[in-house]
């Protein structure tokens, strides 16, 4: 019961749940994610990660990856898995909405790819963008805010077409919301490879 009360092993416990789930890749984003929440104070920081890293608890060492050009980036998937996710995503939905008929059982896997494709991929490419660092927002908010703004997005995409010789039909929005994403993805992409090159 002493232990559990001891300072040092709260301190470590800290360090070790900020480790899990917001996956820091530099000592420095760990200490800003732990100055930010005013859990710990420098002196302490420092002394907590050196007594974690003496006995084992926490690992320290360089990236197993060299990240020099957007091509190190998008080919490093442990870095850029949610942008080959999102465009395999948007790829399936695209051709599922133009080759899979609207016909019971059929069109489920229509609906749900479509589902993810305009209630969560346009928001969640472009808070990609916005917050490129894995650290400013936590996986909730992330998943939160996708939705909300993906509800903003799609509405104002279809007030636009509307304004077009194309009109607010299934293929134009369909072909407007992928065109959106990957841009959007491609936009993210590009400034999560900056703030990589920055933290290493």
């Amino acid at each position: 019961m002493a232990a559990r009360n001891d300072p040092e092993i709260s301190r470590g416990k800290m360090i070790e749940d900020i480790v899990r789930s917001k996956h820091p890749t530099t000592v420095a984003q760990l200490a800003q994610l732990l100055t930010a929440e005013n859990a710990l104070d420098e002196a302490e920081f420092v002394e907590t990660v050196k007594d974690l890293a003496r006995d084992g608890s926490l690992v320290l060492q360089a990236p197993s990856y060299k990240i020099e050009t957007v091509l190190d980036y998008l080919f490093t998937l442990t870095l850029s898995g949610w942008f080959w996710s999102t465009l395999g995503v948007t790829a399936l939905a695209l051709l599922s909405v133009t080759l899979i008929p609207d016909l019971f059982p059929l069109n489920t896997f229509r609906w749900l790819l479509g589902s993810i494709f305009v209630l969560y991929l346009p928001g969640y490419t472009l808070l990609q963008f916005l917050f490129p660092k894995h650290s400013e927002l936590d996986t909730l908010e992330r998943f939160a805010l996708s939705v909300g703004v993906s509800l903003a997005i799609v509405p104002l995409i279809g007030l636009l077409l509307n304004y077009t010789p194309w009109g607010i039909r299934l293929a134009p929005i369909t072909a407007s919301l992928g065109a959106f994403t990957i841009v959007s993805s491609m936009a993210a992409a590009g400034r999560k490879y900056l703030a990589v090159r920055k933290s290493t």
